[in-house]
Order: structure tokens, then sequence, then C-alpha cells
């Protein structure tokens, strides 16, 4: 009852959200900026499943984009498993995109990922995951010992390029609650609700193999000219299930596998011809296409909750849910 009553303060009060406002009780800030004022995030989630297809085009609006969930796992990682069971009960029925990013730099253990899936982990949240896990141990002496955080811990889940949990500890009372919660406040992007955003698919010889697919793309944000924020598309080539009984942490069957990050420019509009990674196994392998965005100053001010509100709710969440002691907790 405590969690539904937590959802339904942050369904009420904070959607959308401020985000350079003090939420560091909820999660924590997935994208570390030299700029305070700079606010950023992930939006897109478009997805076209490549196996069979010729021809395919796929539309949305910016109100109606999924949520989008990057996890980062690894074959090896026992916790990742009940981290992603209680992802997995948080979406339920929600439309969600999911991405997995798989260990990859100096990892013997674990066949997927490549080095284009570690770069765009480092580069994007390597900042936010080095102070999620750094932690805090009591010393011999009665002091303190800061012990340094890593780049790519698994297990890690950031929603909508903004919030980023790390580890098995919880903000609240449930690692459930921790995922519903950010699931709820949703994307706090700054850009136009008539805005949209289209992937076009088709095969450039359908008798090929493999096929050489040609990726076109048009991203519609805001009609002004100048306008105060920048952003960097990527296509994901992401596996349904890739089946590896040799995984360690028992599971076998390793779901939203992501093989290759694609940066695409330009960022708005444009055309590509690759031909996509081979997946694992089976054909189930699909493009999604995201975009990261940062804004600074005010641009996001129209979607902006006062500072007061989220205090306000910080409050009445921290009666609902009680915070455990994350320091010294082990992250795997």
């Amino acid at each position: 009852m405590r969690r539904l009553w937590a959802l339904a303060l942050v369904a009420l009060i904070v959607i959308p959200i401020q985000a350079s406002a003090s939420t560091d009780s909820l999660w924590d800030k997935a994208r570390i900026t030299d700029d305070s004022g700079t606010l950023s995030g992930t939006i897109g989630g478009l997805s076209i499943e490549l196996s069979n297809t010729t021809n395919e085009e796929s539309t949305s609006g910016i109100l109606d984009l999924p949520s989008i969930v990057e996890v980062y796992t690894a074959t090896w990682c026992s916790n990742c498993v009940k981290t992603e069971k209680a992802l997995d009960d948080a979406i339920g029925d929600l439309e969600v995109t999911r991405i997995h990013y798989h260990r990859h730099l100096y990892e013997t253990l674990d066949p997927f990922g490549s080095n284009s899936t570690d770069s765009r982990w480092v580069e994007t949240y390597g900042a936010g995951s080095l102070l999620s896990t750094e932690r805090s141990i009591p010393a011999s002496d009665g002091g303190v010992i800061k012990v340094p955080g890593t780049e790519r811990s698994a297990p890690s889940k950031v929603f909508d390029g903004e919030r980023m949990y790390t580890g098995i500890s919880t903000k609240s009372n449930s690692l459930l609650t921790d995922y519903s919660t950010a699931l709820a406040f949703g994307s706090t992007h700054p850009f136009a609700s008539n805005g949209s955003i289209s992937l076009e698919v088709s095969a450039a010889n359908p008798t090929a193999d493999p096929l050489d697919y040609v990726f076109q793309w048009e991203i519609s944000l805001w009609s002004e000219g100048d306008a105060p924020w920048e952003v960097n598309s990527w296509l994901m080539f992401v596996e349904h299930t890739a089946h590896y009984p040799e995984g360690s942490n028992g599971k076998a069957n390793y779901s939203h596998v992501l093989h290759e990050a694609v940066n695409i420019s330009p960022p708005l509009a444009g055309k590509l011809s690759i031909v996509p990674p081979e997946p694992w196994d089976g054909d189930d392998m699909s493009v999604v296409l995201v975009v990261d965005w940062e804004a600074r100053g005010s641009a996001n001010g129209a979607n902006s909750l006062p500072a007061p509100g989220v205090a306000t709710l910080l409050c009445m969440l921290a009666a609902l849910v009680p915070r455990r002691q994350r320091d010294s907790e082990p992250l795997q």
C-alpha cells in the first residue's frame, strides 16, 4: 500500500519534474555535466524488427514515445538476475523500450556486446556511474575511506537517460518501488508536443545475403531555428533473445541484447546504408532509434515543477518509503 501511495504522489505532483531540483533521495543522476543548469536525457525508442523486412516505417509523436530503460549487465552477474526480475515486474504492461548492454572491454566471460556498446555507455553514463558506485567505508582510525566507483557497473539501470540505479541496494523499501517510481516520472525533455520521430528501413538488395539495409530517419523537435538544445542520435541493434546456457548466472536466455551502437549524423534527418550485426542465434534482430538530448539554461521552463513542489513531494515520499543505507552494501 505504501508503494501505491508513493507512485500516486509521483504521478500527480511531478510529471514532468524539474530535473535540476534536488532528487538525490530518489535516484542518482545518470549524466554528469560541467554546467549545473544543463539538463539531459534520452528519448526515441522506435523499434523495427529486421528479420525478413524489406521495407518498413515507424513514426511516433513526441508525447507517444515509449520510456527507454538502458540496462548494464553481464552473463556472470547473479545480482543482475534479481534486479532484472524487479524491472520486469515494474514495467508490467507499460510501453517501454529496453536496451541491455553487456560488459565487453577486458571481458572474457560474456560473448555479447562490442567496443561500440561499451564506448557509448562509458561516454554517456560513465561519470554518473563513477559517482553512483563510490562508497564510504569505516577506517580503522575511526574515519572514513572513500572507495572509488567504476564506469561500467553490473547491474545498473538508467531510465530515460536521466535516472540511474546501480547495484542491488535500494533508494526506498524495494527495487520494485525504485524502478516503478523512475518509470512514473517519465522524461523531462523540453521539446514541443507536436514534434515527431520517424525511422524507415529498406533492404538495398532483397536477394543479398547478408542484407544491406538503408536506414532513414527524421526527427522534428522544435520549429525554432536557434533552439537552446543539442541532440545526438543513435541506431541501436538489439537482439530480442539470445540463448547462452554457459552464462554462470544461470539465466540461459538473455533478452534485449545490444550488439552494436551506431552514432548517426546529421542527427535530425539523414540516410545511412550498413549491414547490421548478425544475431547470436535465431533471426530476431531489431534496430532502435534513440536520441540523446541536452538542454541549456531554462530550455525546459514550460515543463518545470517549482522547487517547493519537489521538496514537498520528497518529504511525503520519505514518510512512505524509508530509505536504506547504501554506502556499505556491495554492488555485485
